[in-house]
């Protein structure tokens, strides 16, 4: 098995100079790094994160209405002139006093 370590070494320290540097050695030597990178993923692991995941009732009710309003939100804006689109994009991420300081203008 390939260590990191190992992959780290196909550039050397051509990976702690510049941009360019990193560029010449990845045309030089890019395949063998990502072929090197694809064996060290394929030895990995592997990893059921969803096995351990049980939600309660309550749970499973509140990620639903989550869903559900992110469906929403997402449905009224494909829907929305692009004006109210813009507007609602432009404010979504606001803290609630900001978004009042930009009330909409139609």
């Amino acid at each position: 098995m390939v260590s990191l370590e190992q992959v780290k070494d196909i550039c050397g320290s051509q990976l702690r100079g510049s941009i360019e540097e990193f560029e010449e050695c990845f045309i030089i030597n890019g395949q063998k790094w990502l072929d090197k990178i694809a064996e060290v993923m394929s030895n990995l692991p592997r990893i059921n994160i969803s096995a351990d995941w049980q939600f309660s009732e309550q749970e499973k009710q509140q990620l639903r209405q989550y869903y559900d309003a992110n469906r929403l939100l997402v449905d009224c804006l494909n829907s929305a002139s692009e004006k109210v689109r813009s507007h609602i994009e432009d404010t979504l991420l606001l803290p609630i006093a900001e978004i009042e300081k930009r009330p909409f203008k139609n």
